[in-house]
């Protein structure tokens, strides 16, 4: 099959994507690279970088955008099946899709926290845009898993809010962790956006701190 040079273009350009993600993998931050490190991590000489970015801040954006992406499809998978399956079973199927997300892309990961604390303001915005679309996406399912269970309502920007912070919050921990200590962050993770919700729910309720929880006020 003959190769197009449209799509020669597109596989160097991901070839170059592929380098930087290798080089960042052990922690670096976009602005402690450059483009002749990535052009020789990559294979290529540097003048045909400059081909697919004109700079490193071109090259740092395709890489968030990227990023972005790539966690918004894995997020995506099987959502909808939390409106028909237990709620429990789906709050761990969220969790346990961001951990493995998490181990299959961490650089990737890794670059999206640095990038979201960093000094360029267009990174935080893309990133946080990225945020809130997962965040909307929550909220949206919180309220068909309610409709559809003929639960109470309660605030569903809040608790999804909060549970996208314990998720996010969880990933930066589990970056410095072994993989067995992931594992069990795991579990912790499911607790705590399960209590979120619950929190929500209770809250919406009337409950008050120190007040007395039945589960009639959960129903």
């Amino acid at each position: 099959m003959t190769v197009t040079r449209a799509q020669r273009k597109a596989e160097t350009r991901q070839r170059i994507l592929d380098a930087a993600l290798r080089l960042l993998a052990g922690g670096r931050g976009v602005d402690g690279l450059g483009l002749r490190e990535v052009a020789r991590e990559a294979g290529l000489a540097p003048p045909s970088l400059y081909n697919h970015f004109p700079d490193m801040d071109g090259l740092g954006l395709a890489l968030t955008d990227l990023a972005c992406f790539r966690l918004r499809e894995v997020m995506r998978q099987g959502r909808k099946e939390l409106i028909v399956n237990d709620p429990s079973a789906g709050v761990r199927d969220l969790v346990e899709r961001f951990f493995r997300y998490l181990s299959e892309y961490e650089a990737e990961f890794r670059l999206l926290i640095q990038q979201r604390m960093g000094n360029s303001v267009r990174y935080r915005r893309r990133i946080h845009r990225e945020i809130q679309l997962f965040r909307e996406e929550l909220e949206e399912d919180a309220r068909a898993v309610s409709a559809y269970r003929n639960l109470p309502d309660m605030d569903y920007r809040a608790a999804s809010e909060a549970a996208v912070a314990v998720v996010f919050g969880f990933g930066m921990v589990a970056l410095e962790l072994s993989p067995a200590a992931r594992a069990a962050s795991v579990e912790r993770a499911v607790v705590e956006v399960t209590m979120v919700f619950l929190g929500g729910r209770a809250l919406a309720a009337g409950a008050q701190l120190g007040g007395d929880i039945t589960p009639k006020a959960l129903s």
